[in-house]
């Protein structure tokens, strides 16, 4: 997340908004020390909410990202700030190339209204060199393309102790989350520079961005001001006083797990339905930006459930996988994790996502000796 003084420079979140999701809050040199202790608690935010802030301050590279996303909020403005005609040179194209820019409006919220953001997507293949086809990017990205590249290595940095830490708990073979989305295979993964139009009319004062859930594995999020909300859990979307506001706090990512994580580990994990409401109190009056890094498996990655370790076994309860296939006949574990990808997108796009809040299944007791 952006540095304190970089929060000090923007409207304040308001102090008497409610309700205010309750979040844990994780310590990644912690994480990185392999400290028990702390893996096991962000364990419990990963199945009760499926959301949890990530502290990075204390651990190097950890500060240098918080720098970091300061000078990307700059690249985030300075590209949505380009002439539509410039910025449409170089619009995605889905399902073909998600890579790109994607306009204001273009999909719907769940009332059938247009989203009010707009956002770039830059690819992990292409800042890692592995794409043989890169993407050409405007002039804001390609003159800070070394930043990004720097961000992304960071943010796997991160990710690495995250996956690490939940494989620990969950009493997994070391490296088996990390192989699912190795940074030098192929996959959907991408940086995503997000700005949301400022809300000046009772009118705007509305979702920005449908409910759902992310279908990658883990997202790591980096914003300043407010508007994220989450679904209390056992609760219905429709009901507005279940959707809870998430408040940023300098220092720290807002980490969330994905469906893919559910899969894999047979519901043990949550993902949990969140949406983008408009900003609150005076923040509603500017540009509301974000920096979203998006980790999704390897292309040719299964999604079926994991073996082992503490993950329920498909004969302990029968455990509903996500069935977002054509025909009903194929269950989400023959599915590559790009095809799966490619359908949730595209059901994204056009307002028809009927995802939902899954996961916070039991654990299999420990087998490990404390």
């Amino acid at each position: 997340m952006a540095s304190t003084k970089y929060f000090a420079s923007q409207p304040a979140f308001p102090n008497d908004l409610q309700p205010i999701a309750q979040i844990a809050t994780v310590s990644l040199p912690r994480l990185v020390a392999g400290d028990a202790r702390e893996a096991e608690a962000m364990l419990q935010a990963c199945r009760t909410l499926g959301f949890f802030l990530l502290d990075l301050t204390g651990d190097p590279i950890g500060e240098t990202m918080i720098a970091e996303v300061d000078t990307v909020f700059d690249i985030v403005r300075q590209t949505m700030e380009l002439s539509m005609d410039e910025k449409n040179k170089f619009a995605h194209d889905p399902p073909r190339d998600f890579r790109g820019y994607k306009a204001q409006g273009v999909m719907k919220t769940e009332t059938g209204a247009p989203d009010r953001c707009e956002f770039y997507n830059v690819s992990q293949d292409d800042l890692l060199g592995q794409s043989s086809a890169p993407r050409t990017n405007p002039d804001p990205i390609t003159a800070h393309i070394h930043l990004l590249h720097s961000y992304l290595e960071h943010g796997q940095f991160v990710l690495t102790h995250i996956l690490r830490a939940l494989e620990s708990q969950l009493e997994l073979p070391p490296d088996t989350f990390r192989d699912l989305q190795a940074p030098n295979r192929a996959s959907g993964t991408i940086l995503r520079l997000i700005r949301y139009a400022p809300s000046i009319t009772s009118a705007d004062m509305r979702t920005g961005l449908l409910p759902h859930t992310d279908f990658g594995s883990v997202t790591l999020l980096a914003n300043v001001l407010g508007g994220l909300q989450v679904l209390l859990p056992d609760s219905d979307s429709e009901d507005e006083t279940s959707w809870q506001w998430v408040r940023p706090q300098p220092g720290c990512l807002i980490v969330n797990m994905g469906d893919a994580m559910v899969e894999w580990t047979g519901g043990v994990l949550r993902s949990n339905m969140h949406r983008v409401n408009y900003a609150p109190g005076d923040q509603r009056y500017i540009d509301r930006c974000a920096i979203a890094m998006l980790v999704r498996p390897y292309k040719e990655a299964p999604m079926s459930r994991l073996q082992g370790g503490r993950i329920p076994t498909l004969e302990d309860d029968q455990y509903e996988e996500i069935e977002i296939t054509d025909d009903n006949t194929n269950s989400v574990g023959n599915l590559t994790a790009y095809e799966w990808e490619l359908k949730k997108a595209m059901s994204l796009k056009e307002g028809t996502d009927c995802a939902r809040s899954r996961g916070s299944r039991q654990l299999k007791p420990k087998l490990l000796a404390v």
